[in-house]
Formats: C-alpha cells, sequence, structure tokens
C-alpha cells in the first residue's frame, strides 16, 4: 500500500532543504508500537494506529535518529545555528482523553534521544498541543500550541466550528500567563487570533509581546507573505513557499519552515 503523502515533508531531505533556506523547521514525531520515533504527522499509518504498527512496516517513513545523526543536519544546527522545532504529537486516535503513561514516555524517549545526540541543545525547540507532555521534556526549550481545532466538516462559519470559535474569544493574555505557570518557554497561536474578526477580542502584537517574561517565545502560523511580514517580529512558522522580494527587514524574527520542503 501506498504511504500517506505527510512523509514527503516529514524526511530527511525535505528538512535538510528547509535548514538550507530557514532559519530553522518544524517537524512532527511520534512513537511507534515498537518504541522508535519517526518523522511522522497523522496518527494513523494506512488506516492503522501508528501506536499499533512497527518502524519495519512504515514504508518511506523515516526515524528521528537518522536526522538528528546526518552530518548535513548536524552542520546547519551547531555550525550555522539553524533551529530544529520538533513538535511531539499525542495519540489522538482514541478522541480527546489523553494518555498520561504515553505523554510521559514520549517526552522521556525524545529527551533522551536529543541528549544523546551530537546537536546543541540551545538550537533544539520541543513543541506541543499538550502540556502533559511537555511538563516532561527537559533540558530543552520549550513551547506550548494552543489547541486551534479545524473541522471544516461540520463548521458553521468556514474554517470554524463552535468549539474553535468559543476558544478563540479566550485573551491571549490569558494563555501566556498559563503556560508560564505550567514552567513552558514559550506560545504558538494561530494567525486569526490576531488578524480578522477575533483580533477585537486580543491584545494587539505589541501588546502581547509586552506580556510575560522578557525571554518567553510567541510564534505564530503564516500562509503568504503578508502575514510573513506583519508577524516579523516574532517567531513565524510558515507554509508560505513563494517569493519574498524585499525580504522581511533586518529586524525580522525567525522564519521556520512548516514540516519541510
Amino acid at each position: 500500500m501506498k504511504a500517506s503523502n505527510n512523509t514527503e515533508k516529514n524526511s530527511v531531505s525535505s528538512i535538510l532543504a528547509a535548514l538550507r533556506s530557514y532559519d530553522g523547521c518544524e517537524l512532527d514525531v511520534r512513537l511507534t508500537r515498537d518504541r522508535v520515533l519517526v518523522l511522522y504527522h497523522n496518527a494513523k499509518y494506512n488506516g492503522r494506529r501508528l501506536l499499533e504498527t512497527d518502524f519495519k512496516d512504515l514504508k518511506g517513513v523515516q526515524a528521528l535518529q537518522e536526522l538528528i545523526d546526518h552530518p548535513q543536519v548536524i552542520k546547519s544546527i551547531n555550525d550555522n545555528g539553524k533551529t530544529l522545532w520538533i513538535e511531539t504529537k499525542e495519540d489522538t486516535t482514541l478522541g480527546k482523553k489523553k494518555d498520561p503513561v504515553y505523554c510521559q514516555e514520549l517526552a522521556r524517549s525524545i529527551t533522551e534521544q536529543l541528549k544523546d545526540s551530537d546537536l546543541k541543545s540551545k538550537n533544539m525547540r520541543i513543541i506541543s498541543f499538550s502540556s502533559e507532555i511537555l511538563k516532561h521534556i527537559s533540558g530543552f526549550r520549550t513551547c506550548r500550541i494552543i489547541p486551534y481545532i479545524f473541522t471544516r466538516a461540520d463548521s458553521i462559519i468556514q474554517y470554524y466550528n463552535h468549539k474553535t470559535i468559543l476558544q478563540m474569544f479566550k485573551s491571549l493574555r490569558k494563555y501566556i500567563l498559563d503556560t508560564e505557570k505550567m514552567g513552558i518557554g514559550g506560545l504558538l497561536f494561530y494567525r486569526r487570533y490576531l488578524r480578522g474578526f477575533f483580533s477585537l477580542f486580543q491584545p494587539s502584537l505589541d501588546e502581547i509581546r509586552s506580556i510575560g517574561k522578557e525571554d518567553f517565545m510567541l510564534g505564530i502560523g503564516a500562509k503568504t507573505f503578508e502575514e510573513e511580514k506583519f508577524f516579523k517580529d516574532v517567531v513565524c512558522v510558515t507554509d508560505y513557499r513563494g517569493e519574498r522580494v524585499g525580504g522581511r527587514g533586518k529586524d525580522a524574527g525567525p522564519l521556520i519552515c512548516h514540516r519541510g520542503l
């Protein structure tokens, strides 16, 4: 059977390509049944839970170890100052119920594997929607992602459902302060918090940059060059792959390629 297309981006070659052109690259990591950390986005592989599938049965899927041992990756991270933004993924196949044992195991596995690598820890970022995972990470900068529920099929307004809408009325100020209390070093949030209708209920970008501790990391997603420029003062995880005429400006924050090129 043919593997899902999401393996094409979450691969060593695609991440290497991103590290050559961007300040860093975001990638997704999950555990298999035989407890191999793999570069993979979805909770299922060909309709079967990844946690019920051994690594040898994942065609076209690569292990995290292959990435962090790659000489060109080590050079990009250690010598050129590029960053890896490793998203640790929950097992979402069982609905909303979190498995604290899995979360702890995933955090422990990724922490140990990165500590045993030759990569500089200061250039690693462990990010997740799950604070349950992040609280077990040690020795690396962590960043919480605000859960954004994207369900086109049952949406009342395009790209939103009722749960998403209620969630986005919550102030980013509270998200930042709550995240700091958890001992997590940063927050990534959806761009629609600060652009469009929901921005009416949120602090401005300048205001949110003044909330929290000085070294607290803020990041956002972008899909266009215009959005990259609008959010240039914070970390920008981008899906935009077009031309950047004139660049983003000398004071622009890090530009992180989402899942590789």
